[in-house]
């Protein structure tokens, strides 16, 4: 009796790291992109924060860009954009901010070809 209880408690000690142990795998971090001076330039009021995971931050750019332009050709700048643009698909977080005045934002695009390229981006919209 002792040795199968010592031996369940062998067995157990076995399987339950293996059972609860996450995945080694860890994902690909985003890499900053620096936009000083571009804040204003990128198709949002103010463009605050752009990152991307397997794209270049010039590609970036063109894409956040585009985002925007097509957010303010469907619905004007609290709009939002139906289709893909130069290939990504983006979609906007929660909107923060002072109703019909100004607010907050983050975008995130994923290639449509290959989700792991994706860029993110914190914005402030006037409207």
């Amino acid at each position: 009796m002792i040795i199968l209880v010592a031996a369940a408690g062998v067995l157990a000690a076995l399987i339950a790291p293996a059972g609860s142990a996450s995945p080694s795998t860890r994902a690909a971090s985003f890499s900053p992109c620096d936009i000083s001076g571009k804040q204003q330039q990128l198709g949002a009021s103010y463009v605050n924060s752009l990152k991307v995971q397997g794209v270049s931050c010039g590609k970036a750019e063109k894409v956040i860009k585009a985002y925007h332009q097509c957010r303010h050709a469907n619905g004007g700048p609290a709009g939002h954009c139906p289709t893909p643009v130069i290939g990504f698909n983006c979609k906007d977080g929660t909107r923060t901010g002072v109703p019909n005045v100004q607010y907050d934002a983050r975008a995130k695009c994923r290639k449509a070809a290959n989700p792991a390229r994706r860029i993110k981006s914190a914005y402030t919209q006037n409207t």
